[in-house]
């Protein structure tokens, strides 16, 4: 059976946001990071039971843990959805991927820190950084739609929602000109 090989090409644009989306763009980014930090606890916690499943597994199983639906109406962390009152499921999603991997990284750390391997003999313990760069992830359709060239919506939150803001794009690198890569200016 032929496997098939997707390419992901990313591409850095300068944006142009004006005073208002710039405060909505800023919110969005502090709320992810709240969320980061409170998903960081929360998967240390049960890291011993969820850290050997694969990615897809344990976004589902710290899910379980923090949002309430029909199928989940008591979740154990219910304060979750309470400080984070309707915080969009993709930008949750992608907080509990980004702060999984600061966790295991930092169990990594500390187990070999635990075995003796240092780089020197009094080397201090690895230490959680719960403020580590966690930036919301922007998913084509979900989170942005590129209407043109010159412009990009953004789905922020403000606080209550997630909500559609312009933001002009004032320069291009040209690797969306380039003929192998496609072309899809609809989100």
């Amino acid at each position: 059976m032929a496997q098939t090989t997707s390419i992901i090409r990313t591409d850095r644009w300068n944006l142009n946001p004006t005073a208002a989306a710039r405060v909505l763009l800023s919110q969005t980014v502090e709320v992810s990071l709240g969320v980061c930090r409170h998903l960081m606890g929360i998967l240390l916690t049960h890291w011993p039971s969820i850290g050997g499943l694969s990615s897809q597994k344990r976004v589902l199983a710290v899910e379980k843990l923090i949002h309430q639906t029909a199928k989940n109406p008591n979740p154990k962390y219910w304060q979750f959805d309470q400080t984070f009152y309707k915080f969009p499921s993709y930008y949750r999603r992608a907080a509990i991927v980004f702060a999984a991997g600061q966790v295991s990284s930092y169990m990594t750390r500390y187990r070999e820190w635990q075995s003796g391997t240092r780089q020197r003999r009094d080397a201090k313990p690895p230490v959680l950084n719960p403020n580590s760069g966690c930036y919301p992830t922007l998913y084509r359709g979900n989170c942005y739609k590129r209407p043109g060239y010159d412009r990009i919506e953004i789905k922020v939150f403000n606080g209550t929602d997630g909500v559609w803001t312009n933001v002009g794009i004032t320069s291009l690198r040209e690797r969306h000109t380039v003929d192998s890569n496609v072309r899809d200016v609809q989100a």
